[in-house]
């Protein structure tokens, strides 16, 4: 029989409930974004992606982005202070840092452990210390790169001492900063959204889990790269494909606000469509190929054209069915497009004055040197 004494009594964990009507007056402050829909104060963010894939890069560019505040993939970053804790040399992340120009507002804790798994008092002074920072500095951004490198041996596969790994991090958190984790997935297919390598307890912990994986295969020179979401939150883009430019200073949307992907200029279609002064068909853009290239499959073009007309880079008009076939003109161009048999002879006099106003404007201009 237990001792009475031995049990815990009321006062050791008083409730607190809080009714509906309460919710909104509980001391809470309003969700603020860091990176909006991604990052955001008081959060926990986890970023499963393979290892080389971009993890860091991401960052790096968040982080470049957080000294004077802008953009990042076409989404707001406010400006802010951060600390990296990463396992990687302070050389390297000097290279980035002269890269991108960041500024003296991040701070770097390299290879904090030496290079050894740490116990599991030196994971929890480590949470503290950064605790104590910001409580001195204000920090927005606390970001662990990558997570299984840092934590203590096992506690990746066991999900109690996951938890208990995470917990200090959610109370970090609580203090004001955004909290991002970088991660690597499991081996092999899993299901959405639980990707993470080892227990799955990340996943169910963190408020919003980004999966990111390359387009086509790791080794390919495809620098696009696609994002799924999984959030607690509306705001937050769910698909997500972008690509790092050319001289790695910028990254690049390739999709649009469902996350389809971005249709890319088709140089033969636009050099018909721009060269015509009549909507057409798409058996119509077929029989107006350039001669010196092999026209497309069918359904092939047709696909194109549904996605650029749904993406505004095309305008569509007609139903599709039978005897009012769809019809493709380029934005912007209808006033010098034919008016129909049944204008009246005002509106066809108008279009030809029109575009001879057009083309006289095209010859008369100035031959640069």
């Amino acid at each position: 029989m237990h001792n009475a004494t031995q049990l815990p009594s009321i006062q050791d964990f008083p409730l607190q409930p809080l009714r509906p009507s309460e919710l909104a007056t509980a001391k809470e402050p309003l969700l603020s974004w860091l990176w909006h829909g991604y990052l955001a104060h008081r959060k926990v963010t986890a970023l499963i992606s393979p290892p080389k894939s971009g993890k860091t890069t991401l960052a790096s560019h968040l982080l470049a982005r957080m000294g004077p505040g802008g953009q990042l993939a076409d989404l707001a970053v406010a400006p802010g202070r951060a600390i990296v804790v990463s396992e990687e040399a302070t050389s390297d992340w000097d290279a980035r840092c002269r890269q991108l120009a960041l500024g003296q507002n991040i701070q770097f804790l390299c290879r904090p452990f030496q290079g050894a798994r740490p116990n599991d008092a030196q994971w929890f002074a480590l949470i503290a210390s950064l605790e104590a920072l910001h409580r001195q500095e204000g920090l927005d951004l606390v970001v662990i790169d990558p997570l299984a490198a840092l934590l203590p041996g096992y506690a990746e596969t066991c999900a109690p001492m996951m938890l208990d790994c995470l917990l200090p991090l959610q109370a970090l958190a609580n203090l004001g900063p955004a909290v991002w984790l970088m991660h690597h997935p499991a081996k092999g297919k899993r299901a959405d959204g639980q990707t993470a390598r080892g227990s799955g307890a990340l996943s169910g912990f963190a408020d919003i889990v980004m999966e990111m994986s390359c387009l086509r295969r790791a080794r390919s020179r495809d620098r696009r790269r696609r994002v799924c979401a999984y959030s607690r939150y509306v705001a937050t883009p769910r698909h997500l494909i972008l690509e790092l430019n050319a001289d790695g200073a910028d990254y690049l949307v390739r999709t649009d606000a469902t996350g389809t992907p971005l249709v890319q200029t088709w140089p033969e279609v636009h050099y018909i469509l721009q060269n015509t002064t009549d909507k057409l068909t798409q058996q119509k853009i077929l029989e107006r190929w350039p001669t010196e290239e092999d026209p497309p499959d069918r359904s092939t073009l047709s696909r194109w054209l549904k996605r650029a007309a749904r993406q505004r880079l095309i305008c569509c008009g007609g139903s599709g069915y039978k005897g009012d076939a769809f019809h493709y003109w380029l934005p912007g161009r209808e006033p010098l497009l034919w008016p129909g048999r049944n204008a009246s002879e005002a509106d066809k006099q108008a279009w030809r004055d029109r575009c001879a106003a057009h083309y006289r404007g095209l010859y008369e201009q100035p031959v640069s040197a």
